[in-house]
């Protein structure tokens, strides 16, 4: 990939977060409530949504590659 490049990564459920004290977690108590709220919304797993809930989707830019 060359620099200004973006690929989306994305991560299922059973590669991404399992708890609120798996690790990394962002690190204001804003954005991590807004993860939490997310991935384990119980009115969407009532609603059978829970496939997709643990679903990260990424986009990545490489801004810039190191000379070696």
């Amino acid at each position: 990939m060359r620099p200004g490049g973006i690929r989306r990564v994305i991560i299922p459920p059973s590669q991404g977060y399992q708890s609120t004290t798996q690790d990394p977690l962002p690190p204001n108590i804003f954005d991590r409530q807004r993860l939490f709220t997310t991935i384990f919304n119980p009115t969407r797993v009532a609603n059978g949504e829970s496939s997709t809930l643990g679903t990260l989707v990424f986009d990545v830019e490489l801004v810039r590659v190191a000379e070696e």
